[in-house]
């Protein structure tokens, strides 16, 4: 994945406390509100699932495979990966988020394929053409920040980028002193 970022050009969305006029290191150690970071991420989700067949990949920081209770999850290697439709509910996706992981960090993905159906993967190990094909599919990769109660979401596609412009408002970086 990080090789396909170098590669192609990558926006950032951040969802940031609505009192900041502008952004500077300072900003990323102030708190935005868990539930409006949930409730803004999601709605973005639910407007995507409207236009794009995707699903919305957690990739859990701390289970590992051959831990007990990992029924209906997938395996890189030994890592878990933890999925669901962009059909889902942002309810459930925003929960998906919340508890497929720790949050530090938080590595989740927003990957379907652009005009057709979004690949599903299976239960159990993913085969290297599978965990490929993720890759290919990946539109977004969402990060957490202040200390993992908000989003940063870097898009590295362009109807992704259009579609998030419609739910925020550019942030102009503070003046050099």
């Amino acid at each position: 994945m990080a090789a396909r970022l170098d590669h192609e050009q990558v926006h950032a969305f951040a969802i940031m406390p609505r009192d900041r006029a502008g952004a500077d290191v300072a900003d990323f150690a102030r708190s935005a509100q868990l539930g409006d970071a949930d409730l803004l991420l999601g709605r973005f989700l639910r407007s995507l699932s409207a236009i794009s067949d995707s699903i919305l990949v957690v990739d859990d920081d701390l289970a590992r495979r051959g831990d007990p209770g990992l029924d209906d999850v997938s395996f890189i290697d030994d890592r878990v990966i933890r999925w669901n439709d962009l059909q889902s509910g942002p309810d459930r996706l925003t929960r998906l988020l919340r508890t497929g992981a720790s949050g530090y960090p938080l590595n989740a993905f927003i990957c379907g394929a652009q005009g057709g159906h979004a690949f599903r993967p299976p239960s159990g190990p993913l085969s290297e053409s599978d965990v490929e094909l993720l890759v290919r599919e990946a539109r977004a990769v969402i990060h957490s920040i202040y200390d993992a109660e908000s989003f940063l979401i870097l898009v590295i596609d362009q109807e992704l980028k259009e579609l998030l412009e419609t739910h925020t408002h550019a942030v102009d970086s503070a003046p050099e002193s």
